[in-house]
């Protein structure tokens, strides 16, 4: 069940740190972003880097794309 728990709360996470972050923002800086901030797991970390090489208009658009991978 903490498995189920920890994978719903990584997008929370992930949402509160991209919220931070200025947009547009190419998946560069947003990785950048996310790694100062310190917050987000390995896992979330892969799913970032897969992201599509592009400009992110904001924190939704990029938890749409996470998602689909």
């Amino acid at each position: 069940m903490a498995t189920g728990s920890s994978a719903q709360a990584a997008p929370a996470e992930m949402q509160k740190v991209l919220k931070n972050l200025s947009y547009p923002a190419t998946k560069g800086e947003i990785i950048s972003h996310v790694r100062k901030s310190g917050a987000m797991n390995t896992m979330m970390l892969q799913k970032l880097g897969m992201l599509q090489d592009k400009q992110y208009s904001n924190a939704d658009e990029v938890l749409e794309s996470i998602v689909k991978i």
